[in-house]
């Protein structure tokens, strides 16, 4: 689906970042909607989430080069356009994006990318892609919970309960004690 967008124009660029932050980065719909300019840091991306909460994640060496491109674009764009609202993604006007816009972004990609109709493409199925490829790689559930944004474990233990059980099979063979020891 990121491939949906290239980054010839200011929209394709915010629009394949948009799918970016939401599968690189858990971020809930809102939360990508309410990133401002002075969230994004060297490393991670301040995250407002509910509850007036705040947590950081991961500014990775991909999303980095997509919001080095976006930021060229959207300079650009709005060169000769007042600016009056510091979020970081912006609609075709210059004003905050809704939750609405990003759902749309979602179903523009869903259908250039060809997805089959009976799979569910959203914001938050990037938010669930999200927990399960980081579970699949690895990380604990605490730290992924961190992550999320979450109060308790117990709402990402949600998340494991559709890995399926081959995953889950071959998931305990990786991180098995005796196939880690070093002989």
């Amino acid at each position: 689906m990121i491939g949906a967008f290239n980054c010839k124009t200011y929209l394709s660029a915010r629009n394949k970042l948009i799918l970016a932050i939401a599968f690189d980065t858990g971020a809930r719909n809102s939360e990508i909607c309410g990133i401002g300019c002075q969230d994004i840091r060297d490393n991670v991306i301040l995250i407002h989430g509910k509850g007036n909460k705040e947590r950081c994640v991961p500014l990775t060496p991909y999303l980095k080069k997509l919001m080095l491109k976006y930021e060229r674009l959207r300079k650009e764009y709005f060169l000769d356009k007042p600016l009056n609202y510091g979020n970081y993604l912006l609609s075709r006007t210059g004003r905050p994006l809704t939750t609405e816009a990003l759902e749309h972004v979602f179903t523009k990609a869903n259908e250039k990318a060809k997805v089959r109709d009976t799979v569910r493409c959203s914001p938050h199925t990037a938010r669930h892609y999200y927990a399960q490829c980081n579970l699949r790689n690895g990380l604990d559930v605490y730290s992924l919970s961190r992550l999320l944004g979450h109060e308790n474990i117990n709402i990402t233990k949600r998340y494991l309960q559709s890995i399926q059980d081959e995953s889950i099979v071959t998931l305990a063979v990786q991180s098995s004690p005796l196939s880690n020891l070093k002989l």
